[in-house]
């Protein structure tokens, strides 16, 4: 018993070794966390940011506050009391511009236009 010990002794001492414990290089920085895509749509919108779709009586005390600073940037003489009434009766559409301002609408080439680039003049 005494023998398979220190034959075993040397194994053990060598995993004892000293850890490196060095720090990898810091070269470059991490990358940035990836950006949600903006919505297209209304739908996405509302995918995004469901509490768009909430009474006033469900919203967040945060977005409470968001909701009537927008509203007093409107109408200066906005107060909590009639924050409630005029968020409940908005349409989702008013809600969201209120909230990220207009819709920017790309417009789409017109139909006669060619869908490629212009072709060059004949030589």
């Amino acid at each position: 018993m005494f023998r398979r010990t220190l034959c075993a002794l040397p194994l053990l001492v060598a995993g004892c070794a000293a850890p490196n414990l060095a720090l990898p290089a810091l070269d470059t920085p991490a990358p940035p966390p990836p950006r949600r895509a903006s919505p297209v749509s209304l739908g996405d919108r509302l995918r995004q940011e469901p509490w768009m779709a909430r009474f006033w009586s469900e919203l967040s005390p945060a977005q409470r506050r968001r909701v009537l600073g927008l509203l007093k940037r409107r109408e200066p003489s906005a107060t909590e009391e009639t924050a409630a009434p005029a968020w409940d009766a908005m349409g989702l559409p008013a809600r969201e511009t209120l909230l990220y301002g207009p819709r920017r609408v790309v417009s789409p080439a017109p139909a006669d236009a060619p869908a490629g680039p212009p072709a060059a003049p004949p030589a």
